[in-house]
């Protein structure tokens, strides 16, 4: 099976990470944007017009040390492992980052995360087509219907960007839950 997986806040910790960077930049209190869940994803409108250069300011730098989520690296491990091929597929490009290849290859081998193919777009719904993607995963919700209307499966991985948006899509917890629902789907 050809699982295509994002990796901001599906793999990793982001939303929670990047708040203090958000705070710093933008001048704002810490406790405030955590009271009002604001980070990178959901800027308000008025901060809108500064987000490329937040993004080109930190990205480079701080995104190779995000944190992962509890149980990603390994039970990703364990799906290639079962014959599962990996494609890591992010909306990062040279617009938002120096090198956004470079970062991103970075931050996954910081983290232990082995993958099959990298691919950095903003067009996910065409990435997972041309690799013949046979499940998506990602916190996005945008994302995760674009994709499912070309005809892949996927599953919405919670997160703190999705977690009060009303859908129909398939919701996954945590990756162990992840693994459990593959583990004997290899083709």
């Amino acid at each position: 099976m050809n699982i295509g997986i994002d990796i901001d806040d599906t793999i990793t910790d982001t939303f929670d990470y990047l708040m203090p960077f958000v705070a710093e930049f933008f001048g704002a209190d810490l406790r405030e944007l955590k009271a009002r869940g604001i980070s990178y994803s959901n800027l308000p409108e008025e901060w809108k017009g500064r987000e490329l250069e937040f993004c080109r300011k930190y990205y480079d730098e701080v995104v190779p040390d995000t944190p992962v989520k509890r149980d990603a690296a390994e039970c990703i491990r364990k799906l290639r492992g079962a014959g599962h091929r990996i494609f890591i597929i992010t909306a990062r490009d040279d617009r938002l980052y120096a090198d956004a290849f470079g970062t991103t290859s970075l931050q996954l081998a910081k983290n232990h995360i082995g993958y099959d193919k990298l691919i950095c777009t903003f067009d996910k719904a065409k990435a997972c087509l041309d690799e013949r993607i046979d499940l998506f995963i990602d916190d996005s919700a945008e994302n995760c219907r674009k994709v499912r209307d070309a005809g892949i499966p996927v599953l919405l991985f919670r997160s703190p960007v999705n977690r009060y948006i009303k859908t129909d899509l398939e919701r996954a917890g945590s990756w162990e839950e992840i693994y459990e629902r593959l583990k004997n789907a290899a083709d």
